[in-house]
C-alpha cells in the first residue's frame, strides 16, 4: 500500500514537474532573445559604454552569430575622418570589436580583420605623415613638442603631478587633453579619451584575433606588416605569424629576422619560428642571448618567449637572469617561466593531448635549484 501511494506521488510530481522545467526553459530563451536583440541594437545605434557592454556579450560566449554584426561595426565609418572622431567610433571601441572576434575564433571574422587592418593602417600612416610634416614646419628655435602615436596605449595615470591625467611624453594621446581646462567625467568624449587606445592598439588587436582563429590564407596578407616602420606593429605581426605557423608565415619571419634591427622585435621573430620548428636552435640561442640584454624591453621580450615556450633546458639561464635582474616585472616574467620550466622538466606533456605552456597542474612547487 505505501509502496503504491509513494509511486503515485511520484508519477504526480514527474508529470507536474515537466510543465515548470519547461517554463523555466522558455523563460530564459525569451530572456536571452531580448537580450540579444538589446545587444545588436546597442551595437549598430549606442553609446560607448552601451556599444562595450554590447560587445562583451557578443565576445564572451563565443557564438559565430555574432560575428556579422561585429565585423561590420569594426569597419563602419573607418573611412570617414570626422564620424572616427566620435566616441562611437574611438579605438577603444574598434580594438574591443577585434578582440570579440578573436574570441568567437571564427574564419569567417578573418575578411572582417583583414579589411580592417588595412584601413587601420593607412590611418596610421597618415598620421605618421602629418607628425613628419608638422616637425619639418617647425622653427629650431621652437619648444613644441610633437606626440608621434608610435605606441599603443592606454593612458598612464600618475600620482606625481596634480592633475587626473598624465603628461608622460610616452602617453601617445596625451596631446588631446592640452586645449582641456578639466576633465568631466560625465562627457563620453573625455571618458573616451582617459582610455588613452589609438590606432596602433586597433592593429595591436586585429593582430591577436587573427593569431587566434589561425587561418593560414591570413598570413600573406599579415607578412608585409614585418616591414612596418613602427617596432610595436611589426612586434604583433611577428607574434601573428607564429601562431598561424604555416609555411608561409615561417618564411616570411625568416627573412624578416635578417633585416630586423631593433631587438625587441628580433626576439618576437625568434620565438614565432622556435614556437614552430624546434630544431632551429639558433633562434632559441637568440632568445638566450637576450635575457641578458641591457634594454628592459629586450629582457622583457625574452622572459614571456621563455615563459611561453616552458622548456626544462632553460631553467638554469633563467635562474642565472633572474640574480641579475633589476626590475620587478621582468623578474615576475622570468618566475613564471621558471614555474612552467619545472613543470615541463617534472612532467613532460603529451603533444596528442595537451597543449599551452601550463600543461599540467600539480599541487605544490617542485624543488627549486638552490641559488
Amino acid at each position: 500500500m505505501k509502496a503504491t501511494k509513494a509511486l503515485a506521488i511520484g508519477l504526480i510530481g514527474l508529470f507536474s514537474a515537466g510543465p515548470l522545467m519547461a517554463g523555466a526553459e522558455d523563460d530564459a530563451k525569451a530572456y536571452y532573445e531580448k537580450r540579444t536583440e538589446e545587444a545588436l541594437r546597442h551595437l549598430d545605434f549606442g553609446t560607448m559604454d552601451q556599444k562595450i557592454l554590447a560587445i562583451y556579450y557578443m565576445g564572451a560566449p563565443a557564438r559565430a552569430q555574432f560575428v556579422r554584426p561585429l565585423g561590420r561595426e569594426l569597419l563602419e565609418n573607418l573611412d570617414d575622418p570626422a564620424l572616427r572622431k566620435a566616441p562611437q567610433n574611438d579605438p577603444y571601441i574598434k580594438a574591443h570589436i577585434a578582440w570579440a572576434l578573436g574570441q568567437i575564433d571564427h574564419e569567417a571574422a578573418v575578411p572582417y580583420l583583414l579589411d580592417a587592418l588595412e584601413q587601420v593602417n593607412a590611418i596610421v600612416d597618415e598620421q605618421r605623415k602629418a607628425v613628419e610634416a608638422a616637425r619639418q614646419k617647425r622653427s629650431p628655435q621652437s619648444h613644441e613638442f610633437l606626440i608621434e602615436q608610435d605606441e599603443p596605449g592606454p593612458f598612464l595615470s600618475s600620482r606625481d603631478v596634480p592633475f587626473p591625467y598624465s603628461p608622460d611624453v610616452y602617453w601617445s594621446v596625451s596631446d588631446r587633453f592640452k586645449a582641456v581646462p578639466a576633465v568631466n567625467l560625465a562627457a563620453e568624449d573625455h571618458r573616451a579619451m582617459l582610455k588613452g587606445y589609438n590606432y596602433v592598439n586597433v592593429m595591436q588587436h586585429i593582430f591577436i584575433a587573427l593569431g587566434k582563429i589561425r587561418e593560414k590564407e591570413s598570413a600573406e596578407k599579415i607578412a608585409p606588416y614585418l616591414n612596418h616602420p613602427y617596432t610595436g606593429v611589426r612586434q604583433e605581426a611577428a607574434l601573428a605569424l607564429g601562431k598561424i605557423g604555416s609555411l608561409t608565415a615561417l618564411e616570411a619571419l625568416e627573412r624578416a629576422f635578417q633585416n630586423e634591427k631593433d631587438p625587441s622585435v628580433r626576439a618576437r621573430i625568434s620565438f614565432s619560428i622556435f614556437l614552430n620548428d624546434h630544431t632551429r636552435v639558433k633562434f632559441y640561442q637568440e632568445i638566450l642571448t637576450m635575457l641578458k640584454d641591457n634594454d628592459v624591453r629586450v629582457r622583457l621580450e625574452a622572459a614571456k618567449a621563455l615563459r611561453e615556450l616552458a622548456l626544462g633546458e632553460s631553467i638554469t639561464p633563467l635562474f642565472e637572469a633572474r640574480r641579475l635582474e633589476e626590475s620587478a616585472l621582468v623578474r615576475s616574467i622570468i618566475d613564471q617561466a621558471i614555474y612552467n620550466a619545472e613543470h615541463n622538466n617534472l612532467f613532460p606533456p603529451n603533444p596528442q593531448i595537451q597543449d599551452g605552456p601550463t600543461r599540467i597542474w600539480t599541487y605544490g612547487q617542485p624543488v627549486r635549484p638552490r641559488d
